[in-house]
């Protein structure tokens, strides 16, 4: 309703503009002064809109905007010269003494300055009432973030404060940065080396914390959770990654060294740091979770072909079970991020740290936050273009949170519908008809979905690898055969409607891999070790006779 009288209100000052330059014209004789004051009084008014009649034909036209109030500020434009020929005409009649000369001029310019007056405080009570939105938005954001946190462990069950030590002493270390340190790279690193039993050997203190942190049923680090920013610092990510390769080192070793027990230990370890690291409900927390997962995947793979038949107990353990049966999803974290756009879209709504935002999308592209932040264009789109946004933005996330929940369900949706799902989200963001900046705050996630199905791809492969390891250690030859003699029945694979995960033989061993994203056999990924070949998008774990 706000937006109806604004435009009223524009529409009534351009009457008024027409009619006060009409009754000037009236009250002088005929000729180029007269003409002039006419001109101002028919013309004036549509330049004046003509501008903004353009740029909202470029936000639906060019920009494809859903909102892009171009039907309304063209309805004002042509209302106002249909009025202003027909005030002239009424004012300026032929006839002896002109109508116009009769009206009151300060009265009509006094009613002109209301009514600007009236459309400038009607865009400040819409502006006041989007800052009150955005000030809910953040109240919002935050109860979001709430309900997508882990429970608050106890002081003695939190993690965090063994972490902290930890990440101190790999800090220092300033040899594990080195670009030929063995530390880059831990699961084609040669473990036998001198360099690893160096680095083992001073940073025996540090996995002595990192796995007591690990047997931890909890991790919370201090941060303000209730005010969700964009801005947020997360240092832990990148040290809860070195933490991931000295435990990968510590458990490849062992196995080496034949402790099959404190190898398959460690394994287990890094999968809770992973989950520990995906806890956080952002974005950034959850992929740091899963590529740490895939080092606990990775150095199972590498620990089990080194297990003995002393060791077959040890693979029934509920932690190896659970660490096999659980891969890391983002369901917090999508979560997570719709709470921290809400909040960066609180922000801007309201002024608090809007044009910082602002400056950092502008970074990424000029043209839409240029509108959004420069002079009076800010208080126009808060009014305009703010609650697209939020709608916009709210629509978005919830399709790709309703997506990757799909993924999870008893009968989970097959790749290509999810696929075909999270394309059209990405048309509708591509198109930017979410919103100005809504398409910036909502970022394309379907490869963050495939990026969960290859994880969970693995887990099946790691389930295949662990069952087939039990049987060899049974007394199950797997020289010529992995299944049915060793398993059973190979899982579904998970990027194909109904199609096993293949298992084929290799010169080394066996690999047992999902076909990818792309639907097609490309052999199986390519050992670690190997330089990847284009096109090959499978994914997959091997064993190692």
């Amino acid at each position: 309703m706000g937006h109806f009288f604004f435009y009223l209100a524009v529409v009534a000052a351009c009457l008024l503009w027409s009619a006060a330059f009409t009754a000037a014209a009236a009250r002088t004789r005929p000729g180029w002064i007269r003409w002039l004051l006419v001109a101002v009084a028919v013309l004036v008014p549509v330049l004046a809109i003509a501008p903004w009649v353009g740029l909202t034909a470029t936000l639906a036209f060019g920009a494809r905007l859903q909102a892009n109030w171009f039907a309304p500020t063209l309805t004002a434009a042509i209302a106002a010269l249909i009025g202003s020929v027909w005030i002239v005409r009424a004012g300026l009649s032929p006839r002896a003494a002109p109508a116009g000369a009769t009206w009151p001029l300060v009265g009509l310019a006094a009613m002109f300055v209301l009514a600007k007056a009236v459309a400038a405080g009607t865009l400040l009570f819409i502006d006041n009432a989007v800052a009150a939105e955005g000030r809910m938005l953040r109240v919002e954001a935050a109860q979001i973030i709430s309900t997508a946190l882990p429970p608050a462990p106890s002081a003695d069950d939190n993690a965090a404060p063994l972490y902290q030590r930890a990440f101190a002493s790999l800090t220092a270390d300033k040899e594990l940065d080195e670009s030929d340190s063995p530390f880059k790279d831990p699961l084609t690193a040669d473990v036998a080396s001198g360099d690893i039993t160096a680095i083992l050997a001073r940073h025996a203190a540090t996995l002595d914390l990192l796995r007591r942190a690990t047997d931890k049923p909890g991790c919370r680090f201090d941060r303000d959770w209730s005010r969700p920013s964009i801005d947020m610092l997360l240092p832990e990510a990148q040290h809860l990654r070195q933490a991931a390769r000295l435990l990968t080192l510590a458990a490849r070793r062992a196995a080496a060294d034949g402790d099959g027990e404190q190898a398959l230990a460690d394994v287990v370890r890094i999968h809770r740091l992973g989950m520990h690291a995906a806890g956080e409900p952002i974005l950034i927390s959850g992929l740091v979770g899963q590529a740490i997962d895939a080092l606990a995947l990775g150095a199972l793979a590498d620990v089990l072909p080194r297990l003995e038949k002393s060791d077959l107990p040890l693979l029934e353990k509920d932690s190896l079970r659970d660490f096999v049966a659980t891969p890391i999803r983002y369901q917090r974290a999508f979560l997570g991020e719709e709470a921290f756009g809400l909040a960066t879209l609180g922000h801007l709504a309201d002024g608090a740290k809007g044009m910082e935002t602002l400056e950092m999308l502008r970074s990424v592209s000029d043209e839409p936050t240029r509108f959004a932040s420069d002079g009076p264009f800010s208080l126009l789109y808060r009014c305009f273009m703010m609650p697209a946004d939020i709608a916009g933005y709210r629509d978005v996330m919830r399709r790709y949170q309703a997506v990757v929940g799909s993924t999870i369900q008893p009968k989970p949706k097959s790749y290509p519908t999810i696929l075909k799902e999270t394309a059209g989200i990405e048309e509708h963001l591509k198109l930017r008809r979410a919103g100005v900046l809504a398409s910036f705050l909502a970022p394309a996630l379907s490869s963050v979905i495939k990026s969960q199905l290859k994880a969970e791809a693995l887990h099946d492969a790691a389930g295949v690898l662990v069952a087939a390891t039990r049987a060899r250690l049974a007394g199950t030859s797997l020289a010529e055969s992995l299944v049915p003699e060793a398993v059973p029945a190979l899982p579904g694979d998970r990027f194909t409607t109904d199609k096993p995960l293949l298992a084929n033989r290799a010169d080394d061993g066996w690999v047992v891999y999902s076909v990818g994203p792309d639907g097609e056999d490309d052999g199986g990924p390519e050992p670690p070790d190997a330089d990847s070949v284009e096109g090959n998008d499978d994914v997959g774990l091997r064993l190692a006779f």
